[in-house]
């Protein structure tokens, strides 16, 4: 079956890395800087759950790009020649929509009429404007040369997340470009609002510690699941100091720490990397620590200066977007983890994800395969 996902901005290599630890049978069709099509064996069901997509979708079917509603009106006649296929969510009622690249588009009120139609007649369904419904999508790519008729997969529900914190899509995202393991201790020490944390807390991990030094103004807008999942703890500590660390205490990092553009450092900027990234060295295990950093794009070379001074690797490095803002992510590591793709014991196997990540078996012993790797 063929599927058309959406991410943020930026993160396409990252995407490519990820996807085949959640879908079967994994290929790419299109992809550009935000979006892909790709082909796989998987459910509907189990690409919905895909927690890194912002939106996603089952391509119905395609025909060659003309204008938008000349291509409306070619799917009103393939539309009414077959059946759609089960999907999950349904419900009775309908609304259509079109985005082509990259923007939300009319349709001529005539062409959409047809279409509605067609696919009233196909499904059973009838047409809602608002409210809860299956929402069938008309959606073309700059550099793709045809264009796509698809059905949006329903969103697995989600903690609400506070006002600026990480999106789920992102968060989700950084937490595997660490290589997660079911024995880590992971760490965020400027966790702010928990969107990394509460990310991680969706795999196995053996701790997962949060630390920031506004935690007590952070716990009261933390969700249920956090305050109570028995492998978090809590700190409130500087992280350029993190006093309950012990010396290479800790697997994996994955932080966001302060861009200094929005609020004041404790330190000139250029000091302040490198008492992060000392720190990051005393933490993090010897031989196989890893951290993922993100952090805005201007201060990046800064960083990375740092990084390697304390001892560090950078071994990918990525240009994104976070909320319109230019940013980079180093992923990396001790040098040993980085040259030797940082092998971890075979008793990091454990019990597979639950919730949203919980897929097929056979994906799952890819997935941590690849994770205790």
């Amino acid at each position: 079956m063929r599927y058309f996902i959406q991410y943020p901005a930026g993160t396409s290599d990252l995407i490519a890395d990820a996807l085949s630890n959640f879908v079967d049978d994994f290929s790419v069709h299109y992809r550009d800087d935000s979006a892909m099509v790709f082909d796989s064996t998987s459910s509907p069901e189990q690409v919905a759950r895909i927690p890194f997509a912002k939106n996603a979708f089952v391509v119905l079917t395609t025909t060659p790009r003309k204008s938008i509603d000349q291509s409306a009106r070619q799917f009103s006649g393939i539309l009414r020649r077959q059946h759609f296929p089960a999907l999950p969510g349904r419900t009775p009622g309908f609304r259509l929509m079109a985005h082509i690249d990259g923007e939300l588009s009319s349709l001529d009120p005539g062409a959409r009429k047809d279409l509605e139609k067609a696919v009233s007649a196909s499904t059973g369904r009838h047409v809602e404007p608002r409210g809860k419904c299956e929402e069938y999508w008309l959606i073309g790519r700059l550099d793709l040369d045809e264009l796509m008729f698809c059905a949006r997969l329903p969103k697995p529900a989600r903690t609400k997340k506070g006002r600026g914190a990480v999106s789920h899509e992102l968060s989700s995202m950084l937490v595997l470009a660490s290589r997660p393991g079911a024995r880590d201790v992971y760490l965020d020490p400027f966790a702010g609002s928990g969107s990394f944390v509460l990310s991680r807390m969706d795999l196995p991990a053996r701790e997962i510690i949060y630390s920031d030094t506004d935690l007590e103004s952070h716990r009261e807008n933390f969700p249920d699941e956090l305050a109570q999942d028995k492998r978090v703890r809590l700190l409130s500590e500087d992280a350029l100091t993190l006093p309950s660390i012990s010396d290479g205490s800790v697997d994996v990092i994955v932080t966001d720490p302060p861009w200094g553009e929005y609020e004041e450092l404790p330190l000139p900027y250029e000091e302040f990397t490198r008492a992060v990234s000392d720190s990051f060295a005393r933490v993090l295990d010897p031989e196989t620590g890893r951290f993922v950093l993100l952090c805005a794009r201007r201060g990046a070379p800064t960083y990375r200066t740092s990084l390697e001074s304390a001892g560090l690797a950078v071994d990918a490095t990525h240009e994104i977007l976070v909320n319109g803002h230019p940013a980079t992510v180093f992923v990396g590591g001790r040098p040993s983890a980085t040259e030797t793709g940082g092998d971890r014991d075979d008793d990091h196997r454990t019990a597979p994800p639950q919730g949203p990540l919980l897929v097929g078996m056979s994906t799952y012993r890819r997935a941590m395969s690849r994770f205790s790797q």
